[in-house]
């Protein structure tokens, strides 16, 4: 079975979101996009998606809690969340994030480092994936 990876993206800001919805759709990802905390949670448990970029600047749900709703959910508990934050809270939020996350990347978006934070864990998932079946 060779699908595109599905990767939701939760980005406060429509202009990123539009962004980083075609650059991933470039580098061959399938996407889901909101703005909103509340949608991002259900659409990570009906859709299940490999990994999730999330914003740690949200306005209508926090972060912290988007990550604790999906963490405490068989559904979406072991789905990957990669941080985005300002490239000013990395260091503040280092040792939080580290327990939170699984990784973090920051703004303004460097596609690069996306791209190569984007696969390392979508090659672990693949790795995992072949182990199991």
């Amino acid at each position: 079975m060779n699908r595109q990876p599905l990767i939701l993206v939760v980005e406060q800001s429509l202009h990123d979101l539009e962004l980083l919805n075609s650059h991933l759709e470039i580098l061959n990802f399938s996407c889901i996009c909101t703005k909103q905390g509340v949608r991002a949670v259900m659409l990570a448990q009906t859709h299940q998606p490999d990994l999730i970029l999330l914003d740690m600047k949200l306005s209508n749900l926090s972060a912290n809690q988007v990550i604790d709703d999906l963490k405490h959910d068989s559904k979406t508990a072991t789905i990957p969340i990669i941080a985005v934050t300002p490239l000013t809270t990395v260091q503040d939020d280092r040792s939080t994030m580290l327990t939170a996350f699984d990784d973090c990347i920051t703004k303004p978006y460097d596609f690069n480092q996306l791209e190569v934070v984007i696969s390392r864990h979508i090659s672990q998932l693949n790795s995992s994936n072949l182990f199991w079946e």
